[in-house]
């Protein structure tokens, strides 16, 4: 089967059908879709509540709870400890069909009186860890978001295997790590974006197997290194007890300086890392014939899909999450 260009019938803008697109459809025994990707998507995310959080009570036991549902919404909603008991298991809340009745509106009945966990958790997997939300195998954490076997980590985001870190996003098996973005493998590492298997380094850009960098862009397998230039081990930590790391004011000046050095360099387009096998979209980690995805990892022969933070996805399309 060829290629085949459609009319979105929702944003009315025209979208491509591959033929290993036709492929996936016809193992999958459904219909090729109607709508562009990008609308796909956006219909996914319009029933997805991460970061929102409330505080309503419990229909069931009236205790007060922190849920993604806002107390003005008729959703009944109980708390996980009650969502999760056995004294109860949803029958009761069936309802019989009425073919006299919009169905649309009979299932918005359902929804409405049936109860729903106040948070998206595997709540069965946590320790210590009540104020998060759509999470899993989580030990002593608060205020993380989408995150999978975390442990003590706090305001965090878009997370798998962080451990004793704080103020990060989107990161993957590091560990003692502040106020970082997209690092992955990483150790101790600080105020520090797109690095890959780095160990006590500060504020650096894309950088891949590093160890006591400061500054640093753009630079592979470095070792004492201050805004690209190599030193001495002890001229390293010599320069680095000038700059007054435990100083906030300091780092604040820091923060500024290193910026403005970032700039002098060529920004990469940071596509991932090279494990990728014949993929494409931005920060895809691992990941095998799965093109257009974002921020995934470990997906394979899979198209149009985001936010996979665990290993595993296979053979999927428009998935999230």
């Amino acid at each position: 089967m060829s290629a085949e260009t459609k009319n979105c019938i929702n944003c009315k803008s025209d979208f491509v059908i591959e033929p290993e697109d036709f492929n996936f459809y016809d193992r999958m025994k459904v219909p090729p879709p109607t709508w562009c990707p990008e609308c796909r998507m956006m219909r996914r995310f319009a029933f997805t509540n991460i970061w929102d959080l409330y505080k309503r009570s419990c229909e069931k036991c009236g205790q007060g709870m922190i849920s993604i549902f806002s107390p003005d919404k008729p959703s009944t909603v109980y708390c996980m400890k009650c969502w999760w008991a056995d004294d109860w298991d949803g029958t009761e809340y069936a309802m019989e069909y009425d073919p006299t009745r919009p169905f649309l509106e009979q299932i918005k009945e359902l929804i409405q009186k049936t109860p729903w966990q106040s948070l998206e958790l595997n709540y069965q997997t946590l320790t210590n860890s009540d104020y998060i939300n759509a999470a899993g195998h989580i030990k002593n954490c608060y205020l993380i978001f989408w995150a999978d076997y975390c442990e003590n980590s706090f305001y965090s985001s878009f997370l798998n295997g962080l451990k004793d870190s704080l103020d990060c996003y989107r990161m993957n098996d590091c560990e003692l790590c502040y106020e970082c973005v997209g690092c992955y493998k990483c150790y101790r590492t600080f105020f520090s974006e797109e690095c890959d298997a780095c160990t006590d380094v500060w504020f650096s850009r894309n950088c891949n197997g590093c160890t006591n960098c400061f500054g640093c862009i753009n630079i592979r397998n470095k070792s004492y290194y201050i805004f690209n230039e190599p030193y001495s081990k002890e001229d390293y930590f010599q320069k680095l007890e000038e700059l007054k790391l435990n100083s906030r004011s300091s780092l604040s000046q820091l923060k500024t300086k290193v910026t403005d050095f970032w700039l002098k360099y060529p920004r990469r387009v940071y596509t991932g890392n090279s494990l990728n096998v014949n993929v494409t979209g931005d920060y895809v980690y691992e990941s095998k014939n799965t093109p257009d995805a974002y921020m995934a990892t470990g997906a394979e022969d899979s198209r149009f899909v985001q936010f996979l933070s665990v290993n595993g996805t296979k053979d999927c399309y428009d998935y999230s999450g």
